[in-house]
């Protein structure tokens, strides 16, 4: 059992002062072996490109079978990681023919690694996190907390133009989800209090989405002359999303493709 695999968010702590690498990500393995799964629990999944310092985060959302359909986005282009999806997916009966693997749609993976050409790789994290209030509420939109930084500051490359910040693979960091934007808010301006803890000199600012009302997400911003901070509170409407899980938490018998 890891840190990652159960992720129950709790006071923010900041790390060590010391700046991560923005630029080298060391290459982690596969991961298959989970614990079991707590009631309330509630899934993400993370889409991290090295190459492309791009880190994306999927969900919440009530089962791991509802992460099944971009995760075989995902593999569609890698013959060895659809390889690797079937054997999870599948396993052998008494008769020695394949069969779908219930456990697999249970409790799902930890990490799977998509092997790219020429080196290249895609790494996809799972995230749990035991969470009653938004289990109950899902698939209903909630109010998740990510914070991103410190980011490299892009440098200019012509006039009036600048590179991209640098930090995205290696700073996302998921701090979990809210019924709401109240109490969503009130963590998002935590984090962003300690991640600028000791440091001098910053800016900061925040910025709302147009919402219905008091809903939609909003953005915390800070930035020194070297360095940036985001914490973003994503809420995401989704009718149709919302739609297929719930016709699906209502039909137990209802299998994945």
């Amino acid at each position: 059992m890891t840190d990652q695999v159960l992720f129950n968010p709790g006071p923010y702590i900041p790390s060590a002062a010391v700046k991560p690498s923005t630029t080298d990500l060391q290459k982690p393995t596969d991961r298959f072996d989970v614990p079991p799964v707590d009631p309330n629990t509630i899934w993400y999944l993370a889409v991290i490109k090295p190459h492309m310092d791009a880190h994306e985060i999927i969900g919440p959302v009530r089962a791991f079978k509802y992460l099944l359909p971009k995760i075989q986005d995902m593999v569609s282009n890698s013959p060895s990681a659809i390889d690797k999806l079937d054997e999870l997916m599948e396993v052998d009966d008494m008769w020695g023919a394949r069969k779908k693997n219930p456990e697999f749609e249970l409790s799902g993976f930890e990490r799977f690694i998509i092997e790219g050409q020429r080196g290249i790789y895609t790494v996809l994290n799972i995230m749990r996190e035991i969470n009653k209030s938004v289990f109950e509420l899902l698939p209903a939109p909630v109010y998740t907390v990510i914070s991103l930084g410190p980011l490299e500051q892009g440098k200019r490359s012509g006039k009036e133009q600048f590179t991209k910040p640098k930090g995205f693979a290696q700073t996302t960091t998921l701090h979990g989800s809210w019924p709401n934007r109240e109490s969503a808010l009130k963590i998002a301006r935590d984090v962003m209090e300690n991640l600028l803890a000791e440091e001098l000199y910053t800016k900061s600012a925040e910025g709302w989405e147009k919402g219905d009302g008091n809903k939609g997400g909003c953005m915390l911003m800070a930035m020194n002359g070297t360095y940036m901070w985001e914490v973003k509170v994503v809420y995401e409407d989704q009718a149709v999303k919302r739609a297929i899980e719930d016709a699906s938490i209502h039909d137990k018998d209802k299998v994945w493709r």
